[in-house]
């Protein structure tokens, strides 16, 4: 018993060594994302090196991670290299608007994240669309999870009801983003292949109706590799939240 632990001890020892110290960022916009470098850096001693879409490295085989935040329309080519990164064993972090009506011009993305966004045509009554100039809850549904609860402190608590229904409310904690954009309706496409760690709630502005999706943050297996988004990042206001960083940062030393 005592050399099968010895074992596993210089297996998990060589998988960690064999890690990289680098991650790449790819982006449009790069407020939020300068934020997310220096914590990634000064928090996590990460060499961090970013490119615009058009400019990625010729392999990203060699990164720890690579961070996704493309706000307009992303190229396929970049889309597919992205896709293979994980397939091959990587581990890829999507955020915000990398779920967005401008992605649907790359359908292997969507596929990849197990995502569909219904048009209106499709869906009048639940179609995929946002809100802008919105205060909203990250709700944290999975309080003992690692990526959500390492060196983290969630601020206060909100009642939350699943989407998953049916499904009964009960106190969750809790981050209240302020002033910031909400995607509505992604819908999965996948069964029960992803892990859904948190959800968002808002007031609906028209109907003084609270809105509660379990679309907030979550992860799947892509390949040999993983595929994670978190949905905040409207603004970099919403990176300066060390607490949303950190979570972000947990992805890299999570385990399955």
């Amino acid at each position: 018993m005592r050399s099968i632990r010895l074992v596993l001890v210089i297996m998990f020892c060589c998988a960690a060594a064999s890690w990289s110290d680098s991650v790449l960022i790819v982006a449009d916009e790069w407020p939020q994302m300068e934020i997310l470098g220096d914590f990634l850096h000064e928090n996590g001693g990460l060499e961090v090196e970013k490119a615009e879409q058009n400019q990625m490295p010729e392999s990203l085989s060699s990164y720890r991670a690579v961070f996704m935040f493309i706000h307009g329309a992303m190229e396929r080519e970049a889309g597919l290299r992205m896709i293979e990164y994980a397939e091959s064993g990587g581990r890829l972090i999507v955020m915000h608007h990398g779920i967005s009506s401008k992605k649907r011009l790359v359908p292997e993305w969507l596929d990849m994240l197990g995502v569909h966004l219904p048009t209106k045509e499709e869906e009048p009554e639940e179609f995929y669309t946002w809100i802008h100039n919105v205060d909203y809850y990250l709700v944290n549904l999975q309080p003992k999870h690692y990526i959500t609860s390492h060196k983290i402190d969630w601020p206060t608590q909100t009642e939350y009801r699943s989407s998953d229904f049916p499904s009964r409310s009960v106190s969750q904690p809790a981050w209240n983003i302020i002033n910031s954009e909400v995607f509505i309706n992604h819908n999965f496409k996948d069964g029960r292949e992803k892990t859904v760690l948190c959800g968002f709630k808002y007031k609906d502005p028209e109907s003084g109706e609270w809105i509660m999706q379990d679309r907030g943050a979550w992860y799947k297996p892509a390949g040999r590799g993983w595929v994670f988004y978190f949905q905040p990042g409207h603004t970099p206001v919403e990176f300066q939240e060390r607490n949303y960083c950190r979570m972000i940062m947990n992805c890299l030393t999570w385990q399955p």
